[in-house]
């Protein structure tokens, strides 16, 4: 009992007030729980995860909220029942589901479970695109090739990165809020200011890129072909990235290159830099000191 009293806490602490209980079995079981923390502007990014319970905002606790949030879920782990809004949805890994701080609402985890949850406020999204939380499809799944799934794939990315290299997690995670809100906006079926359509195509860009990074041949002309865009949207749609979609390029193989490094301690340095997507070891040891402060020989010896 005493650890979930503890778990509810900390759950309260990193969203809002709520209500924290065993599963409808009603058994306390062996707990555990864990919550680990970013933050990108105006953008909170978590990881959580637990045995299985019931999570609930109620009346009582959203009185005791000023702010107001717009939560979303993005399973990587276990499937889940949300409801809100007199709607049930239900969550696996691969899905994606927006749910309003404001009014009540209740998970049910019936098994292990982890997610990666977005929490941005509400008043942001009016300010910055016009959305109102009652334009919010809460408790609705988007899963598949649906716009809302293809934005929760890049946000499993950051929460990926945000552990093992928070400075590449923050430079990706820039145009977050802008990407959220296209995704809300693209749940709707409304259309997306130019703010947030540039968001969805810098996220179609970035999956072309981690995608074919690895081609030494791959570069501003041959990544604005393959998405089927002029070279200055390209641009553009990357205004908020300094060096432009070069600069990420160039940072994606530097993660691939250290992944490798890792991995595979025994690859002469030549080879990491093939298949990282360098053409010379040259250009390989100078992006890589650009990005990392130090050598890829002195990476791999302090691993």
């Amino acid at each position: 009992m005493e650890a979930f009293e503890r778990w509810e806490a900390q759950v309260s602490a990193a969203y809002v007030p709520l209500a924290v209980s065993p599963d409808a079995s009603g058994s306390f079981g062996s707990f555990h729980g864990h919550i680990e923390h970013g933050r990108y502007g105006d953008l909170e990014l978590t990881i959580v995860g637990s045995t299985p319970q019931e999570i609930r905002r109620t009346p009582r606790l959203i009185s005791r909220t000023e702010d107001e949030f717009l939560l979303v879920s993005i399973p990587l782990s276990g499937t889940a029942r949300l409801y809100q809004d007199e709607r049930i949805a239900e969550v696996g890994p691969g899905g994606i589901v927006f749910y309003d701080t404001s009014r009540p609402y209740r998970w049910e985890f019936g098994q292990e479970w982890e997610q990666v949850v977005l929490q941005v406020p509400l008043n942001r999204l009016r300010e910055r695109h016009g959305l109102l939380g009652t334009e919010v499809p809460t408790a609705t799944a988007f899963s598949g090739d649906s716009a809302p799934a293809v934005v929760a794939q890049f946000f499993r990315g950051i929460a990926k990165l945000q552990g093992v290299d928070p400075g590449g997690a923050a430079l990706l995670a820039e145009p977050g809020l802008d990407l959220l809100a296209a995704a809300v906006v693209a749940a709707t079926g409304g259309v997306a200011r130019e703010r947030s359509a540039d968001a969805l195509n810098r996220q179609r860009v970035l999956v072309f890129m981690r995608d074919n990074c690895t081609d030494p041949e791959l570069g501003v002309d041959r990544i604005a072909a393959g998405c089927r865009m002029s070279r200055r949207t390209l641009y553009r749609v990357f205004g908020e990235f300094e060096g432009g979609p070069g600069a990420v390029l160039r940072r994606m193989r530097i993660e691939r290159a250290c992944e490798l490094l890792r991995s595979a301690p025994q690859l002469p340095l030549s080879a990491v830099a093939s298949a990282s997507g360098f053409l010379t070891e040259r250009s390989f040891y100078r992006s890589f000191r650009t990005e990392t402060g130090t050598t890829p020989g002195t990476f791999r010896t302090l691993l």
